[in-house]
């Protein structure tokens, strides 16, 4: 793999350095530049952390809950009441965090800049 890096142009391989930069920056306290947008989480986060082939997915449910659908997950998290637009301490917040029952999710729980970002977003009314 090393004899692949070309060391006369460092630049090169700068642009597949810049998501992990970006995320690294995050963890160690630096501002969450992400939107706090139900489309930039519910991609960036749940779909992907909540949504897998063994959680809740459309073939899984588990729980009877399916979260691959944008608009569907929003209104489910809405209406069950996971979520309450401006309550920082919503249902949902506790259950990413393991307060009142196991983490979610359990194989890989969220990272603390993560759950802020989702709280972030209810705080600022939970919109679609």
């Amino acid at each position: 793999m090393l004899e692949s890096l070309d060391v006369r142009s460092p630049g090169a391989f700068l642009p597949s350095l810049l998501p992990a930069l970006a995320a690294l920056a995050c963890a160690c306290g630096g501002p969450d530049q992400r939107p706090a947008e139900w489309a930039y989480i519910h991609a960036a986060i749940v779909v992907p952390s909540c949504a897998s082939a063994s959680c809740h997915s459309n073939g899984t449910r588990a729980g009877g809950l399916t979260f691959e659908d944008r608009a569907e997950t929003h209104r489910t998290w809405v209406r069950e009441p996971y979520v309450i637009p401006g309550d920082p301490d919503s249902p949902i917040i506790y259950l990413l965090e393991g307060r009142e029952r196991d983490l979610m999710p359990p194989s890989a729980p969220l990272p603390p800049v993560d759950i802020e970002l989702i709280r972030r977003w209810i705080v600022e009314g939970a919109n679609p």
